[in-house]
């Protein structure tokens, strides 16, 4: 995927984080059972650890097309259209669908 997210499109705050959540009501959800949970307690620590974990899935939903590239590609997966995709292993070698090596110069 050529799209990236882009650290800076949500502020790092609770409220910027439940806009952009909007995008995705699950993440919301999620992101809001957990501030709840540690609001209960009044651990600001524990308020902070929610917001390093929610913050990028915030970045995600508010770049600009990043979750319609993503939300296209599985479904593109999904159905067995993996022609053009490549993949890549842990140490950033390109494949194919097949496990095919490719060059990786050819591809964006």
């Amino acid at each position: 995927m050529a799209h990236e997210v882009d650290p800076n499109a949500c502020e790092r705050t609770p409220e910027a984080i439940r806009a952009a959540l909007q995008r995705r009501p699950d993440w919301l959800q999620a992101f809001e059972q957990d501030w709840l949970s540690a609001a209960a307690d009044f651990d600001h620590s524990a308020l902070d650890d929610v917001i390093d974990k929610w913050f990028p899935f915030a970045c995600a939903c508010a770049t600009p097309g990043y979750l319609d590239e993503v939300e296209q590609t599985v479904k593109r997966m999904t159905e067995g259209d993996t022609e053009g995709m490549v993949f890549r292993d842990a140490d950033g070698n390109a494949f194919d669908a097949d496990d095919h090596p490719v060059d990786a110069s050819r591809h964006g």
